[in-house]
């Protein structure tokens, strides 16, 4: 499936959502700094976070994650297959708030 990751995801009222704005659901700390939240942006900072219940990620998982976000880094559109798209929504789920995660499943399905 072909995803347009340079959308621009929108806050409640349709605004344009910037960076910085959320917060990690994790960390607690802000998350960007002030860029437009696109798809690319929140898929690959998703993928390249490690959570709390993560520590002991197995390294070929995280060089799935790190391929997987350098496909969607390179291309506009990348293909995604369906266990890609299983596991954006999965991370995005634990980096993110509703509105992100609400945002970006829709896309995503």
């Amino acid at each position: 499936m072909n995803i347009n990751v340079t959308q621009q995801l929108q806050d409640l009222d349709g605004t344009p959502m910037i960076t910085g704005k959320q917060m990690c659901q994790m960390c607690g700390q802000p998350i960007g700094n002030n860029e437009s939240l696109t798809v690319r942006v929140a898929a690959v900072k998703s993928l390249t976070a490690i959570f709390r219940d993560e520590q002991e990620l197995p390294g070929e998982e995280k060089v799935k994650r790190f391929h997987l976000a350098l496909k969607i880094t390179d291309e506009d559109e990348p293909d995604l297959k369906a266990d890609d798209i299983v596991l954006i929504k999965k991370v995005v789920g634990k980096m993110y708030g509703p509105v992100v995660v609400g945002r970006m499943w829709t896309i995503l399905d």
